[in-house]
Order: structure tokens, then sequence, then C-alpha cells
């Protein structure tokens, strides 16, 4: 039966590295499951459909797509740029840019958006103050967008991460230990602030780029009206119920075990708040008398079937890997063990965002993180039982480290709309965008490895 579930799991991922698709392989290898007699056809459909996490992907990637579609975020990032302090000072501006990259795609879970809202933002900024297209200035702010929309990854109750955070809390669960979500919130915030903060630094002090031109900043030239800088009213309502949703499950991380509030919380949990707000948005009408959002066209076009798929086989087969029945676990630990069985936390760090930056900028990020989380995320639970480590923060670091991906075309779904780009060159990527991915790799292993030993 191990040896069943081992070829699902590698079949299932090889197929997704080759064919570029999760959808079919992910169903083929759920049949596989029941094929194999792993398990029984309804048992599987409740594991899978079952998984809180899973139904998270479904309701909050089809909220977040009404709140997106609306064109609310595009209002927040003209809103930003009005800020008067920004104008004259390049390094003001240029943090300015890439923090409010980071929140935005925090809120709406999408780097791809994020890419195409803002840069037709950078281009209009970069042609108002004289910044050439062939100029490591301009090539420097676009990988900064890219990289500043990793604030994607850092909510641990939405965002296509979800699949990833989903495989790690089968594998914990399965070890008894629960996913710290309050831990995953923090500890990667701190990972892609520090990236960005210190990747700014890195152009002004290290990389020595004339910011000059960047002075010459002035958002009245930009030629936006009032309109443009107004949320309306069906914008404002899709924005505040989103960031209900979220502030209602960051105050859950805090509240008092015990206490009524939090009895309360834990009723509801972290997916029907979703999926309340989302029915309420489909009761409700606009001005005009028609439902403020489609519902069930939402669902059918911004929820990643896809992701929802792969997600479920891979939470299963991640499970099954993690228990002691099949003795999957035990054949790692037996082939791993003269590499990492006397591992120390550090090293088992340093190793998973090592191994997963570099080989997700040549594969695919996703089957990467996938496939590190199912053989180390046990080894990380046994380190948590003995006090060296912590197996949620290992998840940080992994997940973290297969969506710093833009080498190559295929590291990552969104990465051609940043390789594409005509300012863009070899030369570049491989000699400063190499530097980034080192630069990532050195502050995310240091801030995984303290939050390992504090949490």
């Amino acid at each position: 039966m191990g040896i069943s579930i081992l070829g699902i799991f590698f079949g299932v991922l090889i197929a997704t590295i080759v064919t570029g698709e999760t959808f079919w392989p992910a169903l083929l290898g759920l049949f596989g499951m029941i094929v194999c007699d792993f398990t029984t056809a309804g048992d599987l459909l409740k594991t899978w459909f079952g998984n809180t996490t899973i139904q998270q992907i479904i309701w909050v990637m089809a909220l977040t797509g009404a709140v997106t579609e609306s064109g609310a975020v595009n209002v927040l990032a003209r809103k930003v740029l009005k800020i008067r302090a920004l104008k004259g000072h390049p390094m003001r501006l240029i943090t300015a840019l890439f923090l409010t990259v980071l929140v935005c795609a925090a809120l709406v879970s999408s780097p791809t958006t994020m890419l195409l809202l803002w840069y037709p933002i950078l281009d209009g900024i970069c042609e108002m103050c004289g910044v050439e297209k062939n100029s490591d200035l301009k090539r420097e702010l676009l990988l900064g967008i890219y990289i500043a929309a990793m604030g994607a990854y850092v909510l641990p109750f939405k965002g296509v991460h979800l699949s990833s955070i989903a495989i790690i809390s089968g594998i914990m669960e399965s070890s008894g230990l629960p996913f710290n979500n309050m831990a995953y919130l923090v500890v990667a915030t701190l990972v892609v602030l520090a990236f960005v903060l210190v990747y700014t630094l890195f152009i002004r002090f290290v990389w020595k780029t004339d910011l000059t031109p960047l002075k010459e900043f002035d958002v009245d030239k930009m030629g936006l009206t009032e309109a443009d800088l107004k949320m309306t009213g069906k914008q404002k309502t899709l924005f505040g119920f989103m960031l209900f949703g979220i502030v209602f499950l960051l105050l859950g991380m805090a509240l008092p075990k015990g206490s009524a509030v939090y009895d309360f919380y834990n009723k509801i949990g972290s997916t029907w708040v979703w999926i309340v707000l989302f029915a309420v948005l489909c009761l409700m009408r606009d001005r005009e008398g028609k439902p403020f959002i489609n519902g069930v066209k939402l669902l059918q076009s911004k929820t990643m079937w896809g992701i929802v798929a792969v997600a479920g086989c891979f939470t299963i087969c991640g499970s099954a890997i993690a228990s002691d029945d099949l003795g999957i676990k035990a054949a790692i630990a037996t082939v791993l063990g003269p590499i990492l069985g006397n591992a120390s936390w550090p090293i088992m760090v340093i190793l998973c965002v090592a191994v997963s930056t570099i080989f997700t900028n040549f594969t695919n990020g996703m089957p990467v993180s996938f496939t590190i989380n199912a053989i180390c995320i046990p080894l990380a639970c046994t380190m948590q039982m003995e006090g060296r480590g912590n197996a949620t923060i290992l998840g940080v670091a992994t997940i973290l480290a297969s969506m710093c991906a833009f080498l190559t075309n295929g590291a990552i779904a969104y990465a051609p709309i940043l390789l594409g780009r005509e300012e863009m060159t070899s030369k570049f990527i491989f000699t400063k965008g190499v530097v980034t991915n080192i630069l990532f790799i050195v502050l995310a292993s240091l801030i995984c490895i303290v939050g390992g030993y504090v949490v």
C-alpha cells in the first residue's frame, strides 16, 4: 500500500510538472487511491471536501475575486501615490510603492492581479520621471514589485498557498500537532517585509543605482480625477466585507481560550465566516435592484478548481506519508537519516529554503513545495515534539521559498509577466536576479531559524 501511495504522489507530481496542468492529474491521483484500496469512494470525498482548508480555497477565492473585479484595490493604490510626503524623495517613493503592493497582495491574494495592476502604474511613473526603459533602475523597480507581490502568501487563511498549508496541517495532525496560524502569519510577514525592505536598501546602497530621476515624481501630473480616488458604494461594501473576514480571523487568533467569545469563534470557524459573508453579498441588491454579486458565476470563474483538486490529492497523500501505518515515514527517515537524521534545526531550515528556492526557479513552485513538505514536515514534527524546532515555521520557509520564483518562465505561473517585459534582460536576471534569490535565502533562513526556537 505504501508503494502505491508513493506511486500516486510522484505520478501526480511529475504530471503537473511536465504538462503544467493540475486539475486532471489530481483527479486521476484521487481515483488511484480508490483503485488501490487505500480508501473508499465515499470516505475519499468526505476527506477531500470535508477539509476546512480546501473549503477556504473555494470560498475565499470567490469573494476576493469579487473585490478585485470591482476595482476597489485600484482606488487604494492611487490613494497611496497621492501622499504628498513621497514627492521629491525617491527612497520614500520606492518604499511606499513596494509596501503598498505587499499590503494589496495580502488583501487580494493574487500576485498576478498585482502585477497587472501595478506595472502600468510603474510605467506611468517612470515615463513621467524620465526613467529609461533600458536602465537597471526600471528593471529593479519591476523586480521589486514582483517580490513585493509575495505578500499574497502571508495570510494563513486565504490564497493559493492554502493548498500547501492543507498538506502541512494534515501531516501535523497525523503527528498530533496543530498548525499554528498566528505563528505562520507573524513569521511569514516578517520574512516578506524584511525581503522587500532589504531589497530596497540594496538598490540604493549596494548596487548604488542612481535614483535622481524619481525626484521628478508628481502625482498631479498623472491626470487623476476625483472619481479615480474615491470608492463607489459597491466597492466600499465589497472591500469592507473582505476586511471584516480578515479581521474576524485575526482576532480569533488572539482571543483567550475558554472565553465566551473564543467559544463563539470556534463555533463559526475559519471557513463559515467566508461562506456567510458570500451569501449575504448574494442576497444584497444595488440601487437598480440587481444582485450585488453573481455568486454562481464567481464560484465558476474565480475559484481555481485545479488548486482545489491538487490540494486535496496531496493533502491526503501527505497525511498517508506522515502516518506510521504504511511505513512510508520510517522509510524516508531511513533514507534521509545520513543527511537529515541528526541535522540541527538551523541546518534543516537552510537546506529546505535553499533547495526549494533553487528548484522552484527551474520547475514549478507548487510541486516543489508539495514534495519538500511531504518529506521534511514529518521530520520537523519529530523535532518539534523533541523541542528542537517547529513544523509550522518550516512550513513558512518551504512555502515562501517555493514562491520566490522568477529566473525562468516555468518557475511559477506569473513569471512570464515579469520576464516578458521588454526591459528585462538575461544579464539582469542572472546577475542581480540571482543575488536577489540569495538575499531571500539568507533572510528567510535567519528569520525562520529564530522563529522555530521562539514559537
